[in-house]
């Protein structure tokens, strides 16, 4: 849906340019309302990327990780928080620089999320360490793409694969 918005709205100002581009012989109008549809664009996809920190939010899988390795149980809200956080990682329109990081830590809450519905406590261990720290190293790649700054790569996991598990529908398989 918000994919669906966005594509909207750059339609609709991509179609107000060509419009005045078809009635209007003024280039430098055209060329002005080209960049205000830039930065509007730009405007909606970084609002868009800021309201997905909210659930993607590192702290939160701090207290699920510590839960889960040090008690040896997932916790009852855990299986929300997940799917929250599994479904912004769906629909939001990463920029291309952040593409490494979103797959890697899609794939790794693919595994969290599969071990929590079975709730597999041990099963869980790993993949809560590992989407704890990955949750870290999106949220400063995210910081760095919306400050302008060139984002660093995904960090190597020493060749640690996520466990297999079943996809399930999440409409971006």
């Amino acid at each position: 849906m918000q994919r669906l918005t966005v594509g909207l709205i750059a339609a609709a100002l991509l179609g107000a340019v060509l419009a005045t581009a078809c009635t209007s012989s003024d280039s430098e109008r055209v060329e002005a309302l080209a960049a205000e549809t830039a930065i509007l664009l730009e405007a909606t996809q970084r609002a868009h990327l800021i309201a997905a920190l909210e659930p993607l939010d590192p702290l939160r899988y701090h207290h699920l990780d510590a839960v889960i390795r040090n008690d040896g149980r997932i916790p009852a809200d855990a299986v929300i928080w997940a799917t929250r956080a599994r479904e912004v990682l769906a629909w939001a329109d990463w920029p291309i620089e952040l593409k490494p990081h979103h797959e890697q830590y899609k794939e790794w809450l693919d595994a969290l999320l599969a071990a929590f519905r079975a709730d597999d406590a041990a099963a869980a261990a790993e993949p809560s360490r590992i989407v704890h720290a990955l949750a870290h190293t999106f949220e400063a790649a995210l910081e760095q793409w919306l400050s302008n700054e060139p984002v660093s790569p995904p960090p190597a996991l020493a060749g640690l694969e996520p466990p297999a598990h079943e996809h399930e529908a999440h409409g971006d398989h």
